[in-house]
């Protein structure tokens, strides 16, 4: 697994930089109960991850964001459910973007939940109002 510890995330790269995230490349990534997170870039505003999710247990808890989040699906499947029961469940494929109103509070999983191989997905969002 690369983490390029040698690549800036506080800004604007001075050179192109390319990270797969179907590799695990990422800045840094961090593992939780719930999938890994690799942090891709963070600066001017704006912070882009993958999320891999595979065999851990489904979040407990709703997850939200103050700004938009843009969700785009490159490996597997995840089904995404809303705590607003008037938004329906949906399943997302490779290819597929979410784009996430702010303070849409949802939980996002690998579907199906027995699916051979891991379910990664890139997230961007604003940081800054």
């Amino acid at each position: 697994m690369s983490h390029g510890k040698d690549r800036d995330v506080k800004g604007p790269p001075e050179q192109p930089q390319v990270f797969s995230v179907l590799r695990d490349e990422a800045v840094e990534v961090r593992h939780t109960p719930y999938g890994s997170v690799g942090k891709i870039f963070s600066g001017g505003g704006v912070e882009a991850v993958w999320v891999k999710k595979q065999d851990e247990d489904i979040d407990p808890g709703w997850f939200s964001q103050p700004q938009v989040d843009l969700i785009l699906v490159v490996q597997g499947r995840l089904r995404v459910e809303f705590e607003q029961t008037h938004f329906p469940a949906r399943t997302l494929g490779p290819g597929d973007v979410l784009v996430l109103p702010p303070r849409t509070r949802c939980r996002a999983y690998r579907w199906p939940r027995d699916a051979a191989g891991a379910s990664v997905f890139v997230a961007v969002y604003p940081t800054s109002v």
